[in-house]
């Protein structure tokens, strides 16, 4: 797995999130994904919350994708 790269890339909070990859769905909806071990996370130090990067949560997104039953 590649090392990302923060001073160029763009780094989003969690309501980003939702508001850009899961538009319509209720906070309560998406939330457990954000507790998904594998899911890209980024913490800086003394900050609280994690910052996701973008790119790499496009990459986990479309890899959990699942088509069909």
């Amino acid at each position: 797995m590649s090392e990302t790269n923060v001073a160029t890339t763009e780094l989003l909070t969690k309501m980003q999130v939702i508001k850009r990859y899961f538009p319509g769905c209720g906070y309560n909806t998406v939330n457990p994904v954000f507790y998904e071990k594998d899911f890209p996370k980024f913490f800086i130090p003394g900050k609280k919350r994690p910052l996701y990067p973008k790119d790499k949560v496009e990459e986990w997104i479309d890899s959990h994708i699942v088509y069909g039953f």
